[in-house]
């Protein structure tokens, strides 16, 4: 067989030669340039129809949020944590703040038991960001290149994935704190103040996911975290009052800061009726002048700067009684929250911050693909 094949065969004969001029390989040629030419005046066997995907973006959006769906309900460790975090600083908070008094001194422990609530976000973020980056990269390393579906519809499922758990963290933290602590149970108040602690949960799952949307790696992600929460949680109007701010922050940044809406729509809804009843040690305790009475005396300063004080014994003409703030309104009047509707009014700014999160989210994972495909 090798010689036939190299021609060396001893019969001398060139079979390749032998085949070129046959009329077998004649007729094999011609029909081949036959089949090449029939083809050639037939349409191609696909049209190209304009679609980068062979899906719609809806279809491809339902198919990855189910896998994303099952992939997080499997991740027990994940979801076991954020309700354990939920559970522990709820309990914890609650338990520190028991059953807030009427006082004066105990209107800043209203303050700082609500204050204490954005704290669950490091926690969260700090595990929700590397499981994010980790799925961002397997998406731009295999279903991106092979065009499986859009970034679009990836974004979507990480996004809606997370709402169901979400709402319960909120229901939760809510059950856990508000009601160990002690703040107004009646229908209205709770209510709002649970509606305004579940957006929150929205607006730091947002703000920890466009941080990870764009940044390199988990690392990076974790370096950003504590220097924008630091920012926010300092200007916010609580650890330092709004009328100290440095005047170049104050007129700005504060207004920016969803924090600052935060702790102001839940303050009112919790504070804003509360009934102050002062203690002997916090009164303001002196004797008016010979022949008048508390009323009188005060009567000047109760109709001008003294107007959030609260006189007990008007009728007195010694030992006057002044109590510093008549109710929660009066203490929240001196941390720049001066109408009631105030509450409602920030809610609604704190909703607007929490879809703005995620419209970032949107944003930088567009502006992360535009960069990697100019990278290729």
């Amino acid at each position: 067989m090798i010689d036939v094949v190299t021609g060396t065969h001893k019969s001398g004969k060139d079979w390749h030669q032998i085949w070129l001029d046959s009329p077998e390989a004649t007729r094999m040629h011609t029909e081949l340039d036959n089949m090449i030419t029939d083809a050639a005046n037939k349409p191609p066997g696909t049209v190209d129809d304009g679609h980068e995907f062979a899906m719609s973006l809806w279809d491809q959006t339902k198919i990855v949020t189910h896998r994303t769906n099952v992939s997080l309900y499997r991740n027990i460790d994940y979801i076991n944590n954020k309700f354990a975090l939920h559970i522990g600083v709820a309990l914890f908070i609650g338990f520190s703040f028991w059953q807030i008094g009427d006082s004066v001194s105990d209107q800043q422990l209203i303050l700082f038991s609500l204050f204490n609530y954005i704290f669950v976000a490091p926690g969260v973020i700090a595990q929700l960001q590397p499981l994010f980056i980790e799925r961002r990269d397997i998406y731009e390393t295999r279903e991106k290149k092979s065009k499986m579906y859009s970034w679009v519809a990836f974004v979507t499922a990480l996004i809606v994935s997370e709402i169901p758990y979400l709402i319960i963290c909120g229901i939760i933290y809510f059950v856990c704190f508000y009601y160990t602590a002690g703040l107004p149970s009646a229908s209205e108040k709770a209510g709002a103040t649970f509606f305004v602690m579940l957006v929150y949960q929205f607006i730091y799952t947002g703000m920890g996911q466009f941080i990870a949307a764009y940044a390199p790696n988990a690392v990076f992600a974790s370096l950003v975290n504590p220097l924008l929460l630091g920012t926010l949680v300092s200007f916010c109007g609580v650890l330092v009052p709004y009328a100290q701010i440095q005047a170049f922050w104050r007129y700005w940044l504060y207004y920016l800061n969803p924090f600052n809406y935060l702790m102001g729509s839940l303050l009112v809804f919790a504070d804003w009726d509360w009934n102050v009843q002062c203690k002997e040690s916090e009164f303001a305790i002196f004797d008016p002048p010979s022949g008048q009475t508390c009323a009188q005396y005060l009567e000047a300063w109760m109709n001008g700067p003294g107007s959030r004080n609260n006189l007990i014994n008007p009728d007195a003409s010694a030992g006057c009684k002044v109590c510093q703030y008549r109710g929660g309104k009066d203490y929240l009047y001196t941390i720049n929250l001066t109408e009631e509707y105030y509450g409602w009014r920030d809610a609604g700014i704190c909703v607007l911050f929490a879809l703005s999160g995620y419209a970032l989210v949107y944003l930088l994972m567009k502006l992360r693909t535009k960069a990697s495909k100019k990278a290729e």
